[in-house]
């Protein structure tokens, strides 16, 4: 296959990478590029040998660099959505008897809350779940506790 063709694939696959950003066709993308010069420096010339060269740069690539790309790329995973409300303090707004339900008052909004255990109006409470629209509270104590 000529340098050209293996230009060509590079580009391909750098354009799908652009697209997808999962860091494997980077390295297909380099390999491809790397073949493509060594095709026109004539250093491997059949086909064969350009597919061998190929797959082993491309496994070292996969193998030992795109963990550290990876790692480097990644941002940091931010909790969203009701994820970030475990572990906040609300205040119950309506006795919570189990095994009914109560109201439990977060970040200004009422939320239908449950709990193992009794809390009564005006108690502090932590979350520990969230499934769907109801908080699933522990108790906070007096000397801090839970």
């Amino acid at each position: 296959m000529s340098d050209m063709a293996w230009l060509i694939i590079a580009i391909i696959c750098g354009i799908i990478e652009v697209a997808t950003m999962g860091f494997w066709f980077l390295w297909l993308a380099l390999s491809a590029l790397l073949v493509s010069f060594l095709t026109w420096l004539n250093v491997v010339t059949e086909l064969s040998y350009q597919v061998i060269v190929f797959s082993v740069i491309t496994l070292f690539f996969v193998v030992f660099t795109r963990p550290l790309a990876v790692r480097v790329f990644k941002t940091r995973e931010v909790k969203s959505n009701v994820d970030a409300l475990i572990g906040l303090t609300g205040i119950v707004t309506m006795d919570i008897v189990p095994p009914e339900a109560g109201q439990v008052k977060l970040q200004g909004e009422v939320w239908t809350a449950r709990s193992n255990r009794k809390l009564s109006q005006d108690s502090l409470v932590r979350v520990r779940a969230v499934e769907g629209v109801t908080l699933y509270v522990d108790p906070i104590e007096e000397d801090g506790g839970v």
